[in-house]
C-alpha cells in the first residue's frame, strides 16, 4: 500500500493491500476500493462511489459531487466505475438523481482530461471518450462507442454501440449503433465499419445494417422496426432492440440525398 502522508482517507474505509493514493487525494466515508486501484494527486472521491478492481484515476478527478440538477435533494445515490477504466486528468462524474440512483462508467473505458460525465448517465463497457467531451444528465453510451473531443451531448441522448462520433460538434439526437455522426449541422454518415470490425459480429453484418438503415431512412421507425425480425435473432437485432428500446430525441437521419 502506497498512501501519500498529505493524503485524507476517512478512518471507516476497507483498503486493499496494492491501493496507491497521490498527494492530497481525499477519500470520503462510504467508498468501495477494489484491489489493484491507483488514486492520482489532488483527486476528491465523495461517498457513494464504487471503484472496481484495476481503476485509474489521474491527477484532479473528481468523483460523485452533487449533481447539477435543480430536483436534486440530497438523496442517497452514488457513481460506479467498472474494472479496468481509466480516467484522465481533471474529469468529474456527478453522483446520480432519484430517477436512477447512479451514474455508472463500464469496464475498461478510457475518458480524456476534462471530459464531464452529468448525473444519470450511463456508459458500457469499452467506451473511449476523447478530452473535453461535456455530456449533459441521462446520456447514455453503448458498448465500444467513440466520442471524439471538444463535443457537446446533450441531456437524454442515446448513442449506440460501436457508433463513432466525430469532434467540437453537437449531439442533439440519438445516434445509430455502429454508425458514424459527423458534420455541423449533425448528420448520419455511414457505418463505422472500424466499430464492427472489432465487435466480433458475424460476416454480413454490415449489409444488413445498410438495408435495415435505409428502411429506417425511407419508411420511418415502427414500419422499419417492424420488419426487423428479417435479422433474426442474433447479436445484432439484440442491439437494435435495445437501442430502439431507450432512444427519446429522435434518431439522427442521413441529409436529403442520402448516405450509404
Amino acid at each position: 500500500m502506497r498512501i501519500h502522508p498529505t493524503a485524507v482517507l476517512h478512518p471507516s474505509l476497507e483498503l486493499p493491500p496494492d491501493l496507491e493514493v497521490g498527494p492530497y487525494a481525499i477519500l470520503d466515508q462510504d467508498v468501495g476500493l477494489a484491489p489493484g486501484i491507483r488514486i492520482g494527486p489532488f483527486s476528491h472521491v465523495y461517498p457513494g462511489v464504487r471503484l472496481e478492481a484495476g481503476v485509474r484515476l489521474e491527477d484532479g478527478v473528481i468523483l460523485g459531487n452533487a449533481p447539477q440538477d435543480m430536483k436534486y435533494r440530497g438523496e442517497k445515490t452514488g457513481v460506479r466505475i467498472g474494472a479496468g477504466t481509466h480516467l484522465r486528468e481533471y474529469v468529474t462524474v456527478n453522483r446520480g438523481t432519484a430517477a436512477s440512483g447512479w451514474t455508472t462508467v463500464g469496464s475498461h473505458c478510457l475518458i480524456m482530461a476534462y471530459t464531464h460525465v452529468a448525473h444519470d448517465c450511463h456508459l458500457e463497457d469499452q467506451a473511449i471518450v476523447a478530452n473535453g467531451v461535456h455530456m449533459g444528465g441521462h446520456v447514455r453510451i453503448g458498448k465500444a462507442a467513440v466520442i471524439s473531443g471538444m463535443t457537446g451531448i446533450h441531456q437524454y441522448v442515446v448513442i449506440g454501440a460501436g457508433a463513432f462520433i466525430g469532434g467540437g460538434l453537437r449531439v442533439d439526437k440519438d445516434v445509430l449503433p455502429f454508425s458514424k455522426a459527423l458534420g455541423d449541422p449533425l448528420r448520419y454518415a455511414g457505418l463505422n465499419e472500424m466499430g464492427l470490425s472489432k465487435s466480433g459480429l458475424p460476416a454480413g453484418t454490415g449489409a444488413d445494417l445498410k438495408a435495415f438503415y435505409r428502411g429506417l431512412f425511407r419508411d420511418g421507425k415502427e414500419a422499419t422496426l417492424a420488419k426487423a425480425e428479417a435479422l433474426g435473432s442474433g447479436a445484432i437485432n439484440l442491439v437494435l432492440k435495445d437501442f430502439f428500446g431507450s432512444q427519446k430525441r429522435g434518431v439522427l437521419m442521413r441529409p436529403s440525398g442520402g448516405i450509404e
